[in-house]
């Protein structure tokens, strides 16, 4: 999938979501149900490439996700 759409749609999940200390995680959760493993792979790759393009909450969803994808 295009990763400008993987952006657009991980953006539009991120303002969906109100704002509090779980957000990250409602945000992580949403990413893992309904998105495929190739479309969080692609996704998570181009954030660690571009961090300073996402905001902080969006950075620590990925590393949290990669982390436990390698575990």
């Amino acid at each position: 999938m295009d990763i400008s759409i993987l952006s657009r749609m991980a953006h539009d999940i991120e303002n969906n979501i109100p704002v509090h200390e779980e957000t990250y995680q409602r945000i992580s959760e949403h990413l893992v149900k309904f998105w495929t493993p190739t479309m969080r792979s692609d996704f998570y790759k181009h954030v660690t490439g571009n961090r300073d393009a996402f905001s902080e909450t969006m950075n620590k969803v990925v590393d949290e996700l990669r982390a436990k994808a390698n575990a």
